[in-house]
């Protein structure tokens, strides 16, 4: 049995994944923006969702004190 909360966050932050990097792509294609500016916003979203997957790995380990809702 699967819980719902769980699944919504995982679709929700999937999305939010997804339309960072792809958005700049799609605008970047259409003229929008420059391929520079494309390249920037991906390499920032880089940074920033593996900076936030490196804090998950390092903090996120089963410890007496638990900040996990799931």
């Amino acid at each position: 049995m699967s819980n719902a909360c769980k699944e919504l966050a995982i679709f929700l932050t999937t999305g939010i994944v997804v339309s960072a990097f792809g958005l700049p792509i799609v605008f970047a294609r259409a003229n929008l923006i420059e391929w520079g500016a494309c390249a920037l916003v991906l390499t920032g979203n880089t940074v920033i969702f593996a900076t936030i997957l490196g804090f998950f790995l390092v903090f996120g380990s089963n410890d007496d004190f638990s900040w996990q809702q799931w």
